[in-house]
């Protein structure tokens, strides 16, 4: 699930509910952040180059270590770090930032305001599909049953389950008494899992109900509630995948903590440790399902072995932005990731070994801010245009926002990187 985030040296407390000791990338977020405040930019630098690996691919990282190197007068190593900052592929007014103003004259500063001006050009490999039945449904994350060739996406707003047939027939599948998020079909056992919350965007939620949040199954034929799992963490049950065996994977991104339901039984168990992930959202197994990946909305990407739990972040090429993954999927060799957390917003492939990647779509017509996916073969179906971004944070409409009409779109992935 998609939300706003501070500016990373001035990330707020209350992103993280973290265990004592506080995590020690917090504790250098915090030195940063001080650094900055008391223009030591020296302290900033050897802050940053600490905090890096811990947040790897983080573009606020890659950004604000050229411009200590450019405030302490250190010119070709800002003009480095501000290559590999352009290269991520993302738009910020560098030119009108004066941390810089030592590197106006550089011809290689011009080079990076032209790679950053690319980066506002539209990359479109999508194509449209159908239009969702009703506007203002901040449409979360959508699911596809082979057998029935049906799609199923979920409401935030409305706090329910659409299904759409490929007639383009829709119709409403399941309610439930809180907003609906993540979705998985598991089509040997004929269930539709919903994860299902409070979110003050919900037109029916109430202040009661915050921070209560449950699993459900539903019968993928007769919309029927089968099962439902309360969550044993307060906060909120986001993002979801589905190994081939039937097992949960889930992230509960308001407190962070990362959840498995095995097939068959009736009760989440925590796979990580506390503090590990402030933001975690759509995990992702790979081929042999060994190892779960991780997209955490500030850190990067981590890799947990099942088998043992143990989490290591992976270290991407410099030029490679790991930061703002809504939806993080396996297909072959890559990684495909919505990323909404980045300006400009964008559907982007990395290479399993994250040394290369493929912008697939950004700055279209009507992308807005896309959300979560699902695939049938080869094909990846996506909500473009949720309408997160016409909400304010208290969950109503933006004065003057229009009615947000959402859609899904079509990438045809083929081998991969």
């Amino acid at each position: 699930m998609p939300r706003p985030i501070a500016c990373l040296l001035a990330l707020a407390l209350g992103l993280l509910q973290a265990a004592e000791p506080e995590p020690r990338w917090l504790t250098l977020n915090h030195a940063a952040h001080e650094a900055v405040q008391a223009k030591d930019y020296a302290m900033l630098r050897a802050t940053l180059q600490q905090l890096k690996p811990l947040l790897p691919g983080n573009p606020r990282i890659a950004y604000n270590l050229a411009a200590s190197e450019a405030m302490l007068g250190n010119r070709e190593a800002a003009l480095a770090a501000l290559r590999d900052w352009s290269a991520m592929g993302l738009v910020y007014d560098v030119g009108a930032d004066d941390d810089f103003v030592s590197l106006r004259d550089s011809p290689e500063f011009r080079k990076v305001l032209d790679r950053v001006a690319q980066s506002k050009s539209p990359v479109s490999h999508a194509d449209a599909v159908f239009t969702l039945p009703a506007r203002d449904i901040l449409p979360e994350d959508i699911a596809y049953d082979r057998k029935t060739r049906r799609f199923f996406i979920s409401s935030v707003r409305k706090g329910i389950i659409l299904t759409v047939g490929s007639a383009g027939d829709s119709r409403v599948f399941a309610r439930s008494e809180w907003p609906v998020l993540a979705l998985r079909v598991d089509p040997g056992r004929r269930l539709l899992w919903a994860t299902t919350g409070y979110v003050p965007h919900g037109e029916s939620v109430k202040e009661s109900d915050k921070d209560k949040t449950a699993l459900l199954a539903f019968d993928l034929a007769s919309g029927a509630q089968k099962q439902r799992v309360p969550s044993p963490l307060p906060g909120l049950l986001g993002d979801m995948t589905i190994g081939r065996r039937g097992d949960l994977y889930i992230s509960e991104g308001i407190h962070g903590a990362v959840l498995r339901l095995k097939a068959g039984t009736t009760t989440l168990e925590r796979l990580d440790a506390e503090g590990e992930f402030p933001s975690p959202q759509t995990p992702a197994l790979s081929a042999d399902e060994k190892t779960l990946y991780v997209p955490d909305y500030v850190r990067g990407i981590a890799s947990m072995r099942l088998d043992t739990r143990r989490v290591e972040w992976l270290q991407p090429a410099p030029g490679i932005a790991l930061s703002g993954i809504d939806g993080l999927y396996v297909h072959n060799n890559s990684f495909l990731a919505v990323q909404n957390g980045t300006t400009p917003p964008r559907l982007i492939r990395f290479s399993l070994d994250l040394r290369k990647q493929e912008v697939l779509e950004a700055n279209t017509p009507g992308l807005g801010e896309p959300t979560h996916g699902t695939f049938d073969g080869d094909d990846f179906y996506f909500l473009a245009n949720s309408g997160w971004n016409e909400y304010a944070q208290d969950g109503k409409k933006k004065a003057g926002s229009a009615a947000v009409e959402s859609t899904v779109r079509k990438l045809r992935l083929g081998k991969g990187l």
